[in-house]
């Protein structure tokens, strides 16, 4: 009688976690204006707590959060949500990145640590980590290059100050601009880099 008890009382608890799991999964993505699904152990043995610790204050700073999730529980969520195409990449140990305000500026911080990350690490050959494998944007799953395009495009705040020097518009255009919903305002930047780069070159 107590064995059956035990295993029922398990269970409930097992459950209610399993409840919490899915509505934290669903609150962000509710809240976020992006999501980065990343694996945080690549091929070896994943980040260590430092890096970690590392990562999770670079992304404060951001406006971000990395959030370790359960493979099963994100898929539900995203299927819910109706969002195709970026169920399949919950596989490997999966941790999400959400960014609140200016996902420009969180994509950066996330793929600069990647960065650094491969560059200290003892073999030279491995991943940086955390391994990035596609993200949400505005109704949109992108895949690695758009995210690191993405990472490359300049920050709203800087955005702000080369437009204010360049655009002759009122403005008010200006603000209208700045106010566009994420995925216009990433296709903006995105001609604006590339025009960058063409002038200096």
């Amino acid at each position: 009688m107590k064995t059956a008890t035990k295993q029922l009382t398990s269970r409930k608890v097992a459950q209610a976690r399993k409840a919490e799991s899915l509505d934290k999964i669903r609150s962000e993505f509710g809240k976020a204006k992006m999501a980065i699904v990343t694996d945080y152990r690549g091929d070896g043995k994943g980040l260590n707590v430092k890096d970690t610790t590392t990562l999770r204050r670079k992304l404060r700073e951001a406006k971000a959060e990395l959030v370790v999730v359960k493979n099963s529980l994100a898929r539900k969520v995203v299927q819910e949500m109706g969002i195709k195409g970026l169920d399949q990449h919950f596989n490997h140990p999966t941790a999400i990145v959400f960014a609140y305000q200016d996902p420009v500026v969180a994509t950066k911080a996330l793929v600069d640590f990647v960065k650094e990350n491969k560059k200290t690490a003892k073999d030279k050959d491995a991943q940086g980590l955390p391994v990035i494998k596609a993200g949400y944007l505005d109704g949109e799953v992108l895949d690695v290059q758009k995210i690191q395009v993405l990472a490359n495009l300049p920050s709203r705040e800087e955005i702000y100050g080369k437009l204010l020097g360049l655009l002759v518009a009122p403005t008010q255009n200006l603000l209208g601009l700045l106010n566009e919903p994420s995925r216009r305002l990433v296709t903006v930047l995105d001609q604006y880099s590339k025009k960058e780069e063409a002038a200096a070159g």
